[in-house]
């Protein structure tokens, strides 16, 4: 009993939920579709802010060293972040689709199909987990042999393509804000709104 008081005194406080009713969930539904186009809005627009920003910053470094980053350092790690992101699109597939948006979402907002779903024998969260986690590694694979020269492509290709690959499964990261949905399989909640807010920054850069 004394060993399990001192692990339980040691673990880390529960991350506190939200009011379910301040969710914009919990709105109604022309609300709900107004927040997801505002949100969609604001991460384009941070995103375009910061492919300035960059462009800026290379205009200011010596020359080559924008370009020796951008070619070779960052696709390495960037590309195995990818990578392992894919590869637990299968290892903890549960987590993911927890936080696929159900068809319907947002007042009926969201309307994307699965083809071939059905014969293949997957629902529609699993569907969705299983293809996107096929082209994050891939394009993971891609971007890390790009810059390593193992493959003889420009790494401006594979990165444009993982760019694209963000922009798809974003909704997934606004389902988690406007649904407070939880990932679930011991991977810790992320901190109503802030930890969102942190999440948006990052995937704009």
């Amino acid at each position: 009993p004394d060993d399990q008081e001192k692990f339980n005194n040691n673990m880390p406080p529960p991350i506190p939920r939200p009011d379910p009713s301040i969710l914009i969930s919990a709105q109604d539904d022309s609300t709900q579709q107004n927040a997801v186009f505002a949100i969609t809005a604001a991460i384009t627009l941070g995103t375009c802010i910061t492919v300035g920003l960059l462009n800026g910053l290379e205009s200011i470094l010596p020359a080559g060293w924008f370009a020796a980053w951008r070619d070779y350092t960052w696709p390495a790690g960037l590309g195995l972040i990818f990578m392992a992101a894919g590869v637990s699109h299968f290892t903890v597939a549960d987590a993911f689709c927890r936080i696929v948006p159900p068809k319907g979402t947002w007042g009926g907002l969201w309307q994307v199909p699965a083809p071939l779903a059905e014969e293949l024998g997957l629902s529609y969260a699993e569907y969705h987990t299983y293809w996107t986690g096929i082209a994050e590694a891939a394009g993971g694979l891609l971007l890390v042999g790009s810059g390593l020269g193992i493959f003889d492509v420009d790494v401006r290709i594979p990165a444009g393509l993982l760019g694209l690959l963000v922009f798809a499964i974003t909704p997934a990261n606004i389902y988690m804000y406007t649904h407070d949905a939880e990932m679930e399989n011991g991977i810790p909640p992320i901190p109503y709104p802030n930890g969102h807010y942190g999440r948006a920054v990052a995937q704009m850069v």
